[in-house]
């Protein structure tokens, strides 16, 4: 087995070496997550001991929901990373520049009416949500409002990142999203330092993504991108994005983000931000480390893409037989690396008396991170291929089983309905139908 993976390993390297773009790319994807790990163990004890674990909860949930809204808009964003990349393959710039329009319009449209409507019922709730505090209403309202302004920068950004990616400009997409994050955690320390709190976290996020979208706009430019209003073509790729493609892109989406991002927005609901802060300290590292393993795969989705557009079926099935080998591998050692030292991890992190003390707790974390991780490079090739009946078939299995599972098994797990739900499921034949997705 180690042989193997040490081959496909070499085999990988090898690639990379060839596709220098991409070896940026994997590097500065990393990069990213090196940042967000570093910005995340300083910031979590400062969170608790400046807001304290009630409003720590409170945040988690806030950003859960942002994050959660993005399910609406899955339609453009992964069917006009498909479209931008087929128009870069083919060199049809105008055609480009018109489908970069249209996503803006429709991104930002949806952020200023999403977020409106979730400050709306934030308002129209806050004497439920929290009923003997006042002062902390006041403080998640305002919190949300900035939010609203902070979906609609980071959306319209999101769609500059999505053409620079389908010019082979990925690594530059992902030094971007690295200048927000350092923005924002050079802003966020000595905000928390000097008493800031819930408002404060969220200004420094928008101003962090307010220089990198400042950034982004530079480059752009000076690739020749332009905005171009959509026109008649506009017309036929909103069609496209309207279709079986668009539509089909948009459920994954919705799915895969409810399958990721439901968890705090559910325990919320059922338990309070106490419970989600508990919740949170418990997955978190797990969280960082699957997203991190899930980089390899998911930074090659416009280079498949492109292959599969140029029909190139056999070089994406030799990558795709060197990566899985070594997805399996990291993914068991890093499943048992926190079943076995997950809550030590935690305490080193926020201290013995923050840390949740729950058996099984993080064996159960690691059983997730486990499945999911081997999970995501067939995912991606289904993707990548538009192959989205059997992606969505499995992906809907998976959330919908999941919800299911922990409406059901909170009143007696709690806090471990979610983790149990993932590893219950996979057992059961989810990890099986993914590994079947890319033989369909």
């Amino acid at each position: 087995m180690i042989n193997r993976t040490l081959l496909a390993g070499r085999d990988i390297a090898r690639r990379i070496i060839n596709n220098p773009d991409y070896g940026w790319s994997i590097a500065t994807s990393y990069g990213h997550i090196g940042l967000n790990i570093v910005v995340q163990i300083l910031l979590v004890p400062l969170y608790l001991h400046h807001l304290g674990k009630v409003e720590f909860g409170v945040l988690m949930i806030v950003l859960g929901a942002v994050n959660y809204l993005g399910l609406g808009i899955g339609w453009v964003s992964s069917g006009a990373q498909r479209i931008m990349g087929e128009f870069s393959a083919q060199n049809e710039r105008e055609n480009l520049q018109r489908t970069y329009t249209l996503s803006k319009i429709i991104f930002v449209v949806y952020a200023a009416l999403t977020g409106g409507i979730a400050l709306s019922l934030v308002w129209a709730l806050q004497g439920t949500l929290f009923p003997d505090n006042p002062s902390l209403a006041i403080a998640t309202i305002r919190m949300v409002a900035l939010g609203v302004v902070y979906m609609v920068v980071l959306y319209d950004f999101n769609v500059d990142r999505l053409v620079l990616i389908s010019i082979g400009k990925q690594a530059w997409a992902n030094a971007h999203s690295i200048l927000s994050l350092a923005v924002f955690a050079v802003t966020i320390f000595p905000v928390l330092s000097h008493g800031g709190g819930l408002v404060s976290v969220m200004a420094a996020l928008l101003f962090g993504v307010l220089v990198a979208r400042a950034v982004s706009f530079i480059l752009v430019h000076k690739q020749g991108l332009r905005l171009r209003w959509p026109g008649h073509e506009g017309r036929a790729v909103l069609k496209r994005l309207l279709g079986p493609m668009g539509l089909g892109y948009g459920l994954y989406g919705a799915l895969l983000l409810t399958l990721l991002q439901a968890d705090t927005l559910i325990l919320g609901v059922l338990g309070g931000p106490l419970l989600v802060a508990d919740f949170v300290l418990v997955w978190k590292i797990a969280d960082v480390a699957m997203q991190a393993l899930w980089r390899l795969p998911e930074s090659l989705i416009p280079y498949l893409i492109q292959m599969d557009a140029r029909g190139e079926h056999q070089r994406m099935q030799s990558i795709y037989a060197s990566a899985q080998k070594g997805m399996v591998f990291v993914a068991v050692i890093a499943a048992l690396g926190f079943a076995l030292f997950g809550h030590n991890v935690v305490v080193l992190w926020v201290g013995v008396e923050h840390a949740p003390d729950l058996p099984w707790a993080y064996e159960l974390a690691g059983g997730t991170l486990f499945w999911l991780t081997i999970a995501r490079l067939p995912a991606v090739y289904a993707f990548s291929q538009v192959r989205l009946k059997p992606l969505i078939k499995v992906t809907a299995l998976e959330a919908i089983g999941k919800v299911i599972f922990v409406f059901a098994l909170f009143p007696t797990l709690g806090l471990y309905a979610p983790l149990v739900a993932i590893n219950v499921l996979h057992i059961l034949g989810i990890a099986y139908l993914y590994q079947r997705l890319y033989n369909v």
